[in-house]
């Protein structure tokens, strides 16, 4: 397993990380701690969970797994979600976050969390506010570093700009959905993150299974998948374009001999600007398929001919992020 550095901090991470969202609230608790212990054994020394995965059971089983282990990965988890019934149960507020942290630690039974992220936006919360308080858990011990997920290249901008003025502790990370058939972030958050080495972590390496080999031009879509139960802009993804990409990817893929889903994650590994890229499954099987996938190289020339080939999906909408102003000004702050 390779290991890079994570952005402007010294901390070091996997080029591979475990994704703990649908496995733990799919699976038998005892499997979903023995693929922790595997990516370890595998040598995946970063995991990424959420308060809001599971409503909380994610973390728990995280927790649970870690015993005795702890000092060996690197957690990142998040904050944002509406958590309870209450008004202040969710958001970036100092009220929320404050809160938030502690139930974290407390089911992820730890004394700290190495990375600690916004999941999204909060446009109602001043960005001020939100930064003070996690410079002051970092000051406290109870974190360790601090990132964003689903946000805007300009959103981050600002974070920084508010950070660098007050001498907050500022933000180290972005994670963010990228694929080859999701690659609209190159247009303004990779050329940010490479500015400013903010590193990059990247989710839905297989577009929601689409770049599992399962789906096929005029076929039914698979039993019981993502894009069956789906409606609306998901349903949109199925055109005569899609279908031509994926044949041509499943052709180059063939030509190495390996599955498409190798294909896609090692394109993913194999731009520099990807610190490390999370790992999603359901099922155990999922991720046991995927821990020497690190290990696959594809040739110069098909990355870039996956990249020409795949060129307009640089040119669509922000999935997973409908908030796009920014936070509220802080009168209060000089």
């Amino acid at each position: 397993m390779e290991y890079v550095k994570f952005g402007n901090s010294g901390m070091q991470v996997s080029r591979l990380c475990l994704g703990f969202m649908d496995l733990p609230n799919r699976v038998e608790e005892d499997e979903a701690i023995g693929v922790v212990h595997e990516a370890i054994e595998h040598g995946i020394n970063f995991i990424d969970c959420a308060d809001a995965y599971g409503h909380g059971h994610a973390e728990e089983v995280l927790g649970q797994a870690l015993q005795g282990r702890r000092d060996e990965v690197v957690i990142a988890t998040k904050f944002w979600v509406q958590m309870g019934k209450g008004p202040n149960t969710g958001g970036c507020s100092r009220l929320h976050i404050m809160q938030a942290v502690e139930d974290s630690l407390r089911r992820l039974q730890t004394d700290h969390i190495d990375l600690y992220m916004l999941h999204h936006p909060d446009p109602k919360t001043p960005v001020e506010e939100t930064l003070s308080t996690l410079d002051a858990l970092v000051r406290q011990g109870k974190v360790r570093y601090v990132g964003v997920s689903n946000h805007y290249a300009w959103q981050m901008a600002h974070m920084l700009g508010v950070s660098a003025l007050h001498n907050w502790e500022p933000i180290v990370s972005i994670q963010c959905r990228y694929n080859i058939l999701d690659r609209v972030i190159e247009n303004e958050t990779v050329p940010f993150c490479q500015r400013f080495n903010i590193a990059t972590m990247t989710y839905g390496p297989l577009c929601g299974g689409l770049l599992t080999g399962l789906y096929r031009r005029d076929q039914p879509l698979p039993e019981g998948a993502r894009y069956q139960r789906a409606e609306g802009a998901w349903q949109q993804e199925f055109d005569e374009n899609l279908f031509d990409v994926l044949e041509q990817l499943q052709q180059i893929a063939d030509g190495y001999g390996i599955e498409l889903t190798d294909l896609a994650y090692a394109w993913l590994l194999a731009k520099p600007y990807v610190t490390s890229v999370i790992m999603g499954g359901s099922r155990a099987a999922h991720y046991q398929a995927l821990w020497d996938v690190a290990e696959v190289e594809i040739d110069a020339a098909d990355i870039q001919r996956i990249d020409k080939l795949s060129e307009v999906r640089r040119y669509r909408p922000f999935v997973n992020q409908d908030i796009v102003q920014g936070a509220p000004l802080a009168l209060n702050w000089w």
